[in-house]
C-alpha cells in the first residue's frame, strides 16, 4: 500500500482475511473493555477479537509503505481501513472520471485492426469495474460499436437488426472475423479501379481519323503584292540612265 493503490491492496488483503476468517475485523469497530461482570463467553469473544484485530493490524502494517506505517502504527484494522478508504476516495474519483473519459472518447486510428482498440476499451471498462463504477452490459457493448470506424457500419447495423446479445470477448472474436471481410473487400475495390484505368477504349478505323484537328494555313495578307518590273530608279540597260 503506497496510498495511490488502495483498491488493489484491499482487494488483496480481504482475500487473505477470508480465507484466515478474520474479515469481521475490518467491519466491526474494536471491542470495548468489558464490565467486571462479564460472562467467560464474553470474555472469549472479546479475546479473540482483540487478537484477531492485532494480528490484522500487524499484516497491514507489513503491506504499507514507510510513511503510512508511521502514520497508522497505533490505529486498530477497523480504523485503519476507515482512513484509508477516506484518503483513496478523492483519488479514485479523479482516476475514474480520467479513465471514463478515455473510454467514450477512445477512437482507433485510421487502417489499424480493431482488435487492439477492442482490448482497450475493454481495459478501461475493467479498470472503472475495479473502481467501483459498473457499467451496464448493453451499454458496454453500444460504446465499443459507436466507436467503430464507417467501414464497420454494415457489421453494427446487422448486431442490432438480430438483436444480439454476446459477451465481450465473443464480441471481440465477432470484429476480428468482419474485419478480414472488410480487408478481402476493400482489396477488391482497389483491384478493379486499377484495372479500369489500364483498360484502352477501342474505337473502329473509321473513327481514327475523326476528332482530329486540321492544320490551317496561316491567312494571306490583305496588302496586294507589288508588281515585278524595273522601279524608277533602275538603271537603262541600254543608256545606262535611269526612267526618272
Amino acid at each position: 500500500m503506497n496510498g495511490t493503490n488502495f483498491i488493489d491492496w484491499y482487494r488483496n488483503l480481504r482475500i487473505v482475511l477470508i480465507q484466515d476468517k478474520k474479515e469481521y475485523v475490518l467491519e466491526q469497530p474494536y471491542p470495548n473493555d468489558l464490565p467486571d461482570n462479564a460472562t467467560n463467553a464474553d470474555r472469549t469473544a472479546y479475546e479473540k477479537h482483540y487478537d484477531d484485530a492485532v494480528n490484522m493490524s500487524c499484516l497491514m502494517l507489513a503491506t504499507m509503505s514507510p510513511d503510512l506505517q508511521k502514520q497508522y502504527e497505533h490505529t486498530d484494522a477497523y480504523n485503519m481501513i476507515g482512513g484509508l478508504r477516506g484518503m483513496s476516495e478523492n483519488q479514485a474519483r479523479v482516476e475514474r472520471y480520467n479513465i471514463s473519459k478515455s473510454l467514450f472518447s477512445c477512437k482507433p486510428v485510421e487502417g489499424s485492426p480493431a482488435s487492439p482498440h477492442v482490448i482497450k476499451m475493454i481495459g478501461y471498462i475493467e479498470t472503472l469495474d475495479r473502481l467501483g463504477s459498473n457499467i451496464h452490459d448493453d451499454l458496454v457493448v453500444d460504446v465499443i460499436l459507436q466507436s467503430l470506424r464507417p467501414s464497420y457500419k454494415p457489421f453494427v447495423m446487422n448486431f442490432q437488426m438480430n438483436g444480439m446479445e454476446k459477451l465481450l470477448f465473443e464480441l471481440h472474436g465477432m470484429l476480428k472475423i468482419a474485419e478480414e471481410s472488410i480487408k478481402k473487400s476493400a482489396n477488391h475495390v482497389l483491384v478493379v479501379q486499377k484495372e479500369n484505368k489500364k483498360r484502352k477504349r477501342w474505337t473502329s478505323p473509321k473513327d481514327q481519323g475523326k476528332g482530329k484537328e486540321n492544320v490551317s494555313s496561316e491567312p494571306q495578307s490583305s496588302k496586294p503584292k507589288a508588281k515585278s518590273g524595273p522601279s524608277p530608279n533602275d538603271e537603262c540597260f541600254h543608256c545606262k540612265g535611269t526612267l526618272v
